[in-house]
């Protein structure tokens, strides 16, 4: 494992982040309103001006917001936020994770049968030669969820359907995040090399039903098996 450049946080940054986990982990829920400022920096033994800067933060981020009464209450990213890279955290534990899978097993069965239907020779060959490469990476037991989550993405754009495509390019980022997590769990890799090698396999067939399926079942399983 490499080592990585040591990051220094500040005061408010710190205290944000605790903020955070508390929203991440239900203990303060959509609606739900934070103690005063006065009660957090009490919890947190930070000043006022600290604890007032990590709100800052978080309301930039829109995990809350300051409404009537000066109360800071939890609330959720719009769907015209969902994808911005700095709300990938909070969404990988939030319950929006719960509605992101719902949004995939609604599209990506239906990409994976159009694209049995209309991929290219060039589509199947890039397809192809992204799987090879996903296999030697994994041998080389080297990181490899940047190409897991590729993998979604290239099926896809062989759909020919661009707005289909251009939402799942839209959370590469988050699939790639979500991948890395279990990049250390046993075996979990070479399954999920199997699965899409299997779903290509239907794919190039041109068997749309049987791929669609092959992909729902794939989506569900990992969801709850890596991710609950």
């Amino acid at each position: 494992m490499a080592l990585q450049p040591v990051v220094k946080f500040t005061s408010a940054q710190t205290a944000a982040n605790q903020l955070l986990g508390m929203i991440r982990s239900g203990t303060w829920k959509l609606g739900d309103s934070l103690p005063s400022e006065k009660e957090l920096a009490e919890s947190l033994s930070v000043g006022r001006s600290t604890v007032r800067e990590a709100l800052q933060n978080l309301v930039a981020l829109n995990v809350v917001e300051v409404s009537a009464g000066h109360r800071t209450v939890v609330k959720s990213p719009t769907p015209a936020e969902l994808f911005r890279t700095d709300v990938i955290g909070f969404l990988i534990n939030d319950t929006l994770a719960a509605e992101m899978l719902e949004a995939r097993v609604m599209i990506e069965p239906d990409c994976v049968r159009l694209a049995a239907e209309r991929a290219t020779e060039k589509d199947l060959a890039a397809i192809e030669q992204l799987l090879q490469e996903h296999e030697l990476l994994h041998n080389q037991d080297k990181p490899v969820s940047e190409y897991g989550a590729r993998f979604h993405i290239q099926l896809a754009e062989a759909s020919h359907n661009r707005v289909a495509a251009s939402f799942m390019s839209s959370i590469l980022h988050i699939m790639k995040e979500r991948g890395r997590r279990i990049d250390s769990v046993p075996n979990a890799r070479r399954k999920e090399i199997d699965d899409h090698r299997a779903i290509f396999e239907l794919v190039k067939a041109h068997k749309g039903q049987e791929a669609a399926t092959a992909m729902r079942d794939h989506i569900l399983e990992w969801s709850n098996t890596y991710f609950d």
